[in-house]
């Protein structure tokens, strides 16, 4: 008879890792897309129940019916699209000193830390009683959401831009400038090329966060909603279904972006570099 095989404790455990971590992933998104194509009262069934027992479109149909949504889903995206201009423009400079001034870097690098310490809860509240001020509270347009957003993402794109800015040479800008080129032109047309990996990436994950942010959206737009108070709403007073139905068109530009980029991925070309 065979001796039984030994495994490695450390195998057992990193495949017992993958298989959580799969598991955590996957089943929340499973669990949603089921609502989104099931009825409601499937929802709501005890034990609940993890295979859908009848399929139905109707949450999908009833976004178009709802008024509310596609108006949310449009702000959404002018939001995260705004917000993603603005943070780049605010970060593009700010990590282009820090990678190139050791002193600047800390003392950058500390502030846009300390913005992301305070909880964000403690920082909406104050920021909505100054919006109020300033008429830009739950504006139509959502600019209180533009501004709030940036100041959010700041960091992040900081982090990710900085780290592309310090893998450039900097004997190329030199040669650029030798060669007769301005420092803006040479940052426009030698160092910017240089880090398109890395302002591809600071811009995708500035517009995800700005997707999917719900504390400022619901503190500062009250009545002009984007998707995600929309979404909580839904689910808190009773729509699962219809919740469920937003939760997946909200899924929608992540996996499409992911998608698009996927040979980028692959290739490692969001790769960032090191200082």
């Amino acid at each position: 008879m065979r001796g039984r095989q030994y495994v490695e404790p450390a195998v057992v455990a990193r495949a017992v890792a993958v298989i959580a971590v799969t598991l955590s992933g996957v089943l929340p998104l499973w669990l949603v897309v089921k609502q989104a194509v099931t009825p409601d009262r499937e929802s709501f069934a005890w034990p609940p129940t993890w295979i859908p027992r009848e399929l139905t479109g109707e949450n999908f149909r009833a976004l178009g019916a709802a008024t509310e949504v596609p108006g949310a889903a449009a702000l959404s995206v002018t939001v995260a699209l705004i917000a993603t201009g603005l943070t780049l423009a605010l970060a593009l400079p700010a990590a282009r000193v820090a990678a190139r001034r050791p002193r600047a870097d800390r003392r950058l690098e500390a502030l846009v830390t300390v913005a992301r310490v305070f909880p964000q809860i403690a920082v909406a509240i104050p920021l909505a009683v100054v919006f109020v001020r300033l008429g830009l509270y739950n504006r139509p347009t959502g600019v209180a959401l533009w501004l709030a957003h940036a100041v959010l993402a700041l960091p992040a794109a900081f982090l990710v831009l900085r780290a592309g800015f310090g893998a450039v040479p900097r004997d190329i800008e030199d040669a650029a400038r030798i060669d007769g080129a301005s420092p803006l032109r040479a940052f426009l047309y030698v160092t910017l090329p240089l880090i398109r990996p890395q302002l591809a990436t600071a811009a995708l994950l500035v517009f995800l966060l700005s997707w999917d942010e719900f504390g400022y959206a619901l503190l500062l737009q009250v009545s002009n909603r984007t998707l995600p108070p929309l979404l909580y709403y839904l689910s808190a007073f009773g729509f699962p279904g219809l919740g469920s139905a937003v939760a997946v068109v909200m899924l929608a530009p992540a996996l499409v972006i992911v998608i698009l980029l996927e040979p980028a991925f692959r290739s490692g070309l969001f790769a960032g570099g090191s200082r």
